[in-house]
């Protein structure tokens, strides 16, 4: 019987590089949502949290965890995030 393993753990030498705006920007988008005010930015901009949960890739609740404090996005998800209210927010400019 054949079992499946799950790849392991990517650790700092399979990231790569990383920028250190990506890296801001993931910083700045985890303190907006510690403190509530990313959730008060998609609210006033008309974005739902299920279609800012498509857009990022993952599911409503886990944007709702993200804005009520009970868990912390991935830094690949807390960039998606942000770059998508950033986006909402040009168009809307």
């Amino acid at each position: 019987m054949l079992t499946r393993r799950a790849p392991p753990h990517p650790g700092p030498s399979t990231l790569g590089a990383v920028r250190r705006s990506d890296l801001q920007a993931v910083i700045s988008v985890r303190a907006a949502l510690r403190s509530g005010d990313a959730r008060k930015i998609r609210e006033r901009l008309g974005v739902s949290a299920a279609d800012l949960a498509r857009v990022v890739g993952v599911s409503r609740a886990a944007v709702s965890d993200w804005e009520r404090g009970r868990r912390v996005p991935t830094a690949g998800h807390a960039l998606a995030y942000g770059k998508a209210l950033a986006a909402v927010e040009r168009k809307a400019a």
